[in-house]
């Protein structure tokens, strides 16, 4: 089974939340980790107009989603299964980077 990844989330946020708030990124945390059954921890960031919700499941499972409000209103989605840990770091600092404008891809 998949280590797991709201827990992963969770420390990724602990770690990095304070420097990504001083750099302006605003963050809400979506935590669903006390249901019994498949368990849940998200998060939305946004900087200037660009924003992605990241949630992840115990499963495995990992759904974002990308909207540049200057772009188009409606998101992007994308749905990934038997994340690791590696994918998710990667998948985190991707989408940090291009809702700072570091990257062109969403």
């Amino acid at each position: 089974m998949n280590e797991s990844l709201p827990g992963l989330l969770r420390a990724r946020i602990h770690e990095s939340g304070p420097w990504l708030e001083g750099a302006g990124f605003t963050l809400q945390v979506f935590d669903a980790t006390v249901r019994t059954e498949k368990k849940s921890f998200g998060i939305y960031v946004e900087k200037e107009g660009r924003g992605f919700y990241l949630t992840v499941w115990n499963s495995g499972e990992v759904q974002v989603s990308t909207i540049d409000y200057e772009v188009d209103p409606s998101p992007s989605e994308k749905h990934l299964s038997n994340v690791h840990a590696d994918q998710l770091r990667t998948e985190f600092e991707d989408l940090v980077d291009w809702v700072s404008g570091s990257s062109g891809q969403s």
